[in-house]
C-alpha cells in the first residue's frame, strides 16, 4: 500500500469518525466567532496583514544575511546561537546541549513537532513534558497533532475527561474549566523542577535578536522563565529585519 493510499485512508476514516466530527464542529464555531469579534475590534489588522506579507516576502529573500545578523545579536546579548541546516543538525545540537537524565518542559513548537524533537530527547534518556494544553493532551494520548494552532482540535472534551481521570485517578467531568485546572495542577511543579525550558518563536527581530512569544495559557512564560536554561528552536522563516517589523508581525499573528 502506497503512502498516498495510507494517507487517503486516514483522511476518510477521520471524516467518518463521529467523535472527530463533533470536536471539529465545536472548534470551528469558536474559531469563527473569535476571528469575527477580533476583526470588529481591530479592523486595521487586515491592512496591516498586507504590509506584513511584504515584510515577510522581502525577509525570505534575504534569509542568509538575516540569520547571520540575528546570531550576532544573540551572542552580543550573552546568548548562544547555532545554525542548523537540516533536521538532524538541529537534533544533534540540542541533544548535545541537553545530554541525558534531564527534565525538560516544552512549549508548543511546530518546528520541534516536525523534527520529532521530544521523541529524540526522550530516546536520549530525558523526561519531557509538553506544556501547551493541546500538546499535553496529544502527548498523553500517544497521538499526533491535527492542527497547527490547536493540536488537539480533533479530541472532544469527553475524551479528555476520560484521559485526565485515568491520569489522576479521579472521576472528572467533561467541563473545560475543570480540565484546564487539572492540567495546570499536573504541570505546575514541573516548571520549577526542570533543567531546561524549550520553545519556538512567533517572530525574531534580526537587528536585536529579540524573540517574540505569543501565548494565551501562561505556559510559555513559565517554561522559558522558570528553568535555568531556555532553548529556542526557531525556523529561519521567522526572521524579519527590525524590531519594528517584528512588532507588526506579532500584532497580526495575535
Amino acid at each position: 500500500m502506497s503512502v498516498f493510499t495510507d494517507y487517503k485512508k486516514e483522511i476518510m476514516d477521520a471524516a467518518h469518525d463521529e467523535r472527530i466530527r463533533i470536536a471539529l464542529s465545536r472548534a470551528i464555531r469558536t474559531f469563527r466567532g473569535n476571528i469575527n469579534n477580533a476583526l470588529k475590534r481591530f479592523p486595521h489588522t487586515i491592512k496591516l496583514a498586507e504590509e506584513v506579507r511584504e515584510i515577510k516576502e522581502k525577509a525570505i529573500g534575504d534569509m542568509e544575511r538575516l540569520t547571520e545578523q540575528a546570531c550576532e545579536a544573540v551572542e552580543a546579548n550573552k546568548g548562544k546561537a547555532y545554525i542548523a541546516r537540516t533536521a538532524d543538525d538541529a537534533l544533534n545540537i540540542i541533544g548535545k546541549l541537553v545530554g541525558s537524565g534531564k527534565l525538560i518542559v516544552k512549549a508548543k513548537s511546530m518546528t520541534g513537532e516536525e523534527i520529532e524533537l521530544r521523541e529524540h530527547l526522550e530516546a536520549l534518556g530525558n523526561e519531557v513534558y509538553e506544556t501547551d494544553l493541546g500538546e499535553f493532551i496529544i502527548q498523553k494520548l500517544g497521538s499526533r497533532p491535527m492542527h497547527i494552532l490547536a493540536p488537539a482540535i480533533h479530541v472532544p472534551k469527553e475524551d479528555v475527561a476520560r484521559l485526565f481521570s485515568q491520569i489522576t485517578g479521579q472521576e472528572l467531568p467533561p467541563d473545560i474549566a475543570t480540565l484546564v485546572a487539572t492540567a495546570r495542577k499536573l504541570l505546575r511543579e514541573k516548571y520549577f523542577q526542570a533543567d531546561f525550558g524549550m520553545s519556538g518563536a512567533n517572530v525574531v527581530a534580526a537587528d536585536t535578536g529579540a524573540l517574540f512569544l505569543i501565548e494565551n495559557e501562561g505556559n510559555i512564560r513559565l517554561a522559558t522563565g522558570a528553568p535555568p536554561v531556555h532553548i529556542a528552536l526557531v525556523g529561519m522563516e521567522k526572521l524579519v529585519p527590525t524590531l519594528g517589523d517584528a512588532w507588526k508581525v506579532s500584532e497580526v499573528t495575535w
